[in-house]
């Protein structure tokens, strides 16, 4: 038996966002991260509840999600809790002045973290993609288990150049040009595809007799996603009848179609019970960035492709290399190779 602490990405923010109004019903740590944790939002519980049914011992953390943090310190730790609230006025001089957002966090999460870590003693420490980190730090988090383990299947962190890839174990990819890509650079990495979990077919709502829209696409949109914002143009600009959930509206140009019928973002159960209500649903890969120098074009490795098919939704999505291994084409999933073509299709 292996003790594993998986780490969950605090992606968009929605830990932090939704563990605040959780802890203002004066929630428990525990209750309140059981609550996000049932959201089934980014895989939560999917691996470690995996990783349980085969024997070992898991446990989940958010380390970037501040107030949970910051209750847990306050049930468990009060002397690293006391710095937290004394430093708290220099880390906001620093996201409000400065713009250092995540770095002016980044000291004191990670003590925190280590002080989990130390209380836990696990064998095995699994990050989930987009946690800031740095060398020292997961040098010091080594110090402390066994092994270190990256699960890593976006574009190669922009913001971040200095990012350690190459001070983890083992790093696990969806993405075969990124495999190809660590391979390069002598990191150790194996590539595992996506998957669905199908337990939370059984926390959906039961399906819709009548569609509320044809089309449905949720997505965020950043520099790398270029070509995503193309396609979704296209479609509304030849009146398809188009819902769009996501964020990132401040990348798309001023008067866009797109940016004009963006609704909110959709997370986790409220996204699968949102995709049923639609015919179909559809996926634009990543462009990545420019000088990251990666070929999104040619792989498929999203975890909507499953998200959309899971929830028995159909997925209409662009085709490349290995979609043929994932899916059964015109069977399970529709696919298309230009942006004329998903207008056609």
């Amino acid at each position: 038996m292996q003790k594993i602490l998986f780490l969950l990405e605090d992606y968009n923010y929605f830990y932090t966002n939704e563990s605040i109004k959780l802890l203002k019903q004066k929630k428990s740590y525990k209750q309140t991260l059981d609550d996000l944790i049932n959201r089934k939002h980014y895989q939560s519980d999917s691996m470690a509840n995996a990783f349980k049914a085969l024997g070992h011992d898991t446990r989940i953390l958010i380390p970037e999600a501040n107030p949970l943090q910051l209750k847990w310190l306050k049930e468990n730790n009060k002397g690293l809790y006391l710095k937290w609230l004394l430093q708290k006025p220099l880390r906001s001089y620093l996201s409000r002045v400065k713009k250092l957002y995540r770095n002016s966090y980044n000291t004191i999460q990670v003590e925190v973290l280590l002080a989990q870590v130390k209380e836990y003693k696990p064998d095995i420490i699994y990050f989930y993609s987009n946690i800031f980190v740095t060398e020292a730090q997961v040098l010091e988090l080594k110090k402390h288990c066994k092994k270190v383990v990256l699960q890593w299947t976006c574009p190669i962190w922009r913001e971040h150049p200095d990012f350690p890839y190459w001070a983890f174990d083992l790093i696990i990819t969806a993405a075969i040009q990124l495999k190809e890509y660590f391979d390069s650079k002598k990191y150790k990495a194996v590539y595992i595809q996506q998957a669905f979990d199908d337990s939370i077919i059984q926390r959906l709502e039961p399906e819709s007799k009548e569609y509320k829209g044809d089309v449905i696409f949720v997505g965020s949109f950043s520099l790398g996603h270029n070509y995503r914002f193309q396609v979704l143009e296209l479609l509304l600009k030849n009146n398809v009848d188009l819902t769009i959930h996501g964020m990132g509206k401040e990348y798309l140009p001023e008067g866009s179609l797109v940016r004009s019928k963006m609704k909110e973002p959709l997370f986790g159960i409220d996204m699968y019970n949102e995709y049923r209500k639609y015919k179909m649903a559809i996926h634009i890969h990543t462009t990545g960035n420019d000088n990251d120098g990666i070929d999104w074009n040619k792989y498929a490795g999203a975890k909507r492709l499953f998200e959309i098919t899971g929830t028995g939704t159909l997925l209409l999505t662009s085709y490349q290399e290995n979609i043929k291994e994932l899916f059964e084409i015109d069977q399970e999933v529709i696919t298309y190779l230009t942006p004329n073509d998903v207008l056609q299709k």
